[in-house]
């Protein structure tokens, strides 16, 4: 379950600083919204409200995540998104936008299931719970568009304690264009609190990929 969460952070990278208008806010594991809520978005920026899907091998307990929230109107224009942490972790995003009162409170559009084929590219991997740092000599192979390696560390709400969480792995160049702003990103409501997020260029180096699944890192 916390492995879940702590991958589940990462589609929180696709909800940017918000604007004046009224959406449906969630985050939720499966594919329907529980206990959504509404929220107004800042009224300083162009924003709309987003519906955010993920699908992949996120663990045991489950493939699916939608998040909803506010969302930059200019980051509607990439609505596709996906993040490798070893073979046997990895999710998938996709975001669809609209511009009016409530809109995104729909059931969400299922992304398309994409074949996930080696790009040549690679990165370090790993996972690693009850702590903010993530090392390891362990690599990923990249997938599809996947050119970026990210980084991310997080405190989750979980329980009613706080747990640390960091995590390594292949990203697409559109998520890491919303982790550029993700420090300044008010994700406290839905019991994050980011430490840290970076991206830089994969790399095409040989290496072993990673194929456990290790809580530890």
């Amino acid at each position: 379950m916390m492995k879940t969460l702590l991958i589940s952070c990462l589609l929180l990278a696709l909800l940017p600083p918000v604007a004046s208008l009224i959406c449906e806010s969630c985050f939720s594991q499966g594919k329907y919204c529980r206990n959504a809520t509404t929220e107004e978005c800042d009224g300083s920026s162009d924003q709309s409200c987003s519906t955010v899907i993920g699908v992949g091998k996120l663990s045991l307990l489950g493939s699916k995540l939608v998040l909803k929230s506010c969302i930059d109107r200019e980051l509607c224009e990439e609505n596709y998104a996906s993040v490798s942490i070893s073979s046997a972790l990895y999710i998938q995003g996709k975001s669809t936008c609209c511009n009016t009162d409530m809109c995104n409170s729909g059931p969400p559009e299922m992304p398309d299931t994409e074949t996930r084929e080696p790009n040549g590219l690679k990165c370090p991997s790993c996972i690693n719970i009850f702590s903010d740092e993530c090392e390891s000599n362990k690599t990923v192979s990249c997938r599809n568009d996947e050119d970026q390696c990210f980084y991310l560390a997080a405190s989750m709400e979980f329980g009613g304690s706080s747990i640390l969480g960091a995590v390594r792995g292949c990203a697409t160049a559109s998520l890491c264009d919303y982790i550029d702003g993700l420090e300044e990103t008010d994700v406290g409501s839905l019991g994050f609190e980011i430490i840290q997020a970076e991206c830089t260029g994969a790399r095409g180096e040989d290496a072993t990929e990673d194929t456990t699944v290790s809580p530890r890192g």
